[in-house]
């Protein structure tokens, strides 16, 4: 089984299992104000209504760009931790090469049948990061 996450939305987490492009199981789950952080929670959830494990997972795609900065990095420290932690292949795709979710599962699925292992996803920012310094009072 694969997942898909699609974090960069409006107002909504996309979710998917999959065993091929032909076959997906949809979960839009409702956000507010961009709160990513129950992610995991919501996965689990996900996971126990369709009597699967964690485990189960061959491999993740994840739009990985571009969208909201703090978004994409709690995500993909997420995608990443997974990949790892299961020894599973990740494969980032930036939402620009696709109209729809299916579509980005679409164009990554080759690719992710031919990785082996895992590989850590780097973000994609459609434009340069805005890092405010603080200065210090005297």
């Amino acid at each position: 089984m694969f997942l898909f996450i699609n974090s960069i939305q409006e107002n909504k987490i996309s979710l998917a299992l999959f065993k091929n492009p032909n076959h997906i199981q949809w979960f839009n789950v409702p956000i507010k104000n961009r709160n990513q952080e129950n992610i995991l929670i919501t996965l689990d959830k996900i996971l126990k209504q369709n009597k699967k494990k964690i485990k189960d997972f061959h491999g993740i795609i994840v739009v990985n760009g571009p969208g909201s900065f703090v978004g994409i990095r709690i995500v993909l420290s997420i995608v990443n931790a997974l990949g790892w932690a299961l020894s599973i292949p990740v494969k980032g795709i930036n939402s620009s090469q696709g109209k729809t979710n299916e579509d980005l599962i679409k164009k990554s699925w080759p690719q992710i049948l031919k990785m082996r292992k895992y590989r850590t996803i780097k973000p994609f920012y459609n434009q340069e990061l805005n890092i405010t310094i603080i200065k210090k009072k005297i």
